[in-house]
């Protein structure tokens, strides 16, 4: 990669960094501050990502006319006031429209970076661009649960304004940064490895749903039912999260280097499969150890599922933009699902219920998707 290319890895890697200890730490900080139910947290965690999918949506035609940096402003320095606010008054309902515009300014930088990212990329080369990209802000939220649990442990308004103090330092980083557009290298693609469309991508898309959903239910609800339940501090919560988040970087590097998961519709069939198993088997578990052991193995299901969708999505896209905003909308709107509807069967049922219910739904998707599958080879489509 070049220059600009890893510079954009550095920012996205502080970016989700300071994104997900923000995250983390809210969720202690309603709790403390405005003992708030956890049926309530698991919605009002909710609230920025649904206003970050509509606005991807409802700001799509707009995306393209304004420059990068442009963009980059709008979301970083939206994202940092935002959470100020958030920190300087006491009112539940200010807290909530600030969440939601937190979530609307965010959503002109992960489009932005990624479209940023993989310009003028195909095949080979777009794999390892997505996988540097991957492991960048997979790294960052990697670290910001430990970071963010031993903070919280202090206060949880501190990781909060540590995160806005990131925010504009990471602007300040991409204000300098060369926004200019560029063609594809040479004007040509690479044998043996051409950015063809192809029809994975929609299968791809509704495996990350399903990463998200699971993933979000883990971050905005595992930390409740630790404390709650098994009776883990923050640090260890955080520390725990911290075996995902590290799998799944490495797991990117390796994604990266072996495609054999290109364009290949088993891979994204039994990924699905496998994320079913996970969680019907983290409903038998307790103890600390054996979560590390999940969380090691979803970090390496989440890797796979994510990379995918993005590499199909973005392979042979004219408009990759465009592409990325249909990756971003899918994944938040399972983001929306695990942690709202998950906040509500916890408080009303049990965690094992959430667990029970997501394994079920990503057994349905994988029928359904083999059966389409199927379906389509009979017909002679190739995907």
């Amino acid at each position: 990669m070049n220059k600009k290319k890893i510079a954009l890895c550095i920012a996205s890697f502080f970016s989700q960094f300071s994104i997900c200890m923000v995250n983390f730490a809210m969720i202690y900080f309603m709790r403390e501050k405005y003992s708030l139910s956890s049926s309530v947290i698991g919605i009002a965690s909710s609230i920025y990502t649904v206003t970050y999918f509509i606005s991807c949506l409802a700001f799509s035609p707009v995306y393209p006319r304004l420059k990068r940096r442009t963009k980059a402003f709008i979301a970083l320095f939206g994202m940092a006031v935002t959470n100020i606010i958030i920190l300087s008054f006491s009112s539940v309902g200010l807290m909530y429209l600030m969440l939601a515009l937190y979530g609307v300014t965010m959503s002109f930088l992960w489009p932005n970076i990624e479209d940023w990212i993989t310009e003028g990329e195909e095949g080979r080369q777009l794999a390892k661009a997505t996988g540097g990209f991957n492991f960048s802000w997979s790294f960052g939220a990697g670290l910001s649960t430990m970071v963010g649990g031993f903070l919280v442990e202090m206060s949880p308004s501190v990781p909060i304004a540590v995160g806005a103090l990131i925010f504009l330092l990471v602007l300040a980083f991409l204000l300098k940064l060369d926004g200019t557009r560029v063609e594809v290298k040479n004007g040509k693609k690479e044998e043996g490895s051409t950015g063809r469309a192809t029809l994975l991508r929609y299968f791809s898309w509704c495996g990350n749903f399903l990463n998200y959903s699971c993933y979000s239910l883990l971050i905005n609800i595992f930390p409740l039912y630790a404390m709650d339940v098994l009776g883990f501090s923050e640090s260890i919560s955080g520390t725990l999260l911290l075996f995902r988040g590290m799998t799944t970087c490495f797991s990117f590097i390796f994604f990266s280097r072996f495609p054999f998961w290109q364009f290949s519709k088993v891979s994204v069939l039994l990924s699905q499969f496998a994320l079913s198993i996970l969680f019907f088997i983290f409903s038998f578990l307790s103890s600390s150890l054996s979560i590390a052991l999940f969380f090691i193995a979803f970090g390496i299901v989440f890797a796979l599922l994510y990379q995918m969708s993005i590499f199909h999505g973005a392979s042979g896209a004219s408009n990759r933009e465009k592409r990325m905003i249909i990756h971003e909308v899918l994944l938040n709107i399972g983001m929306v699902t695990g942690s709202s509807l998950g906040g509500i069967i916890y408080e009303h049922f049990s965690f094992t219920a959430i667990l029970y219910i997501l394994s079920a739904v990503a057994l349905l998707f994988f029928i359904a998707e083999t059966t389409a599958v199927f379906i389509l080879s009979k017909k002679g489509i190739s995907l």
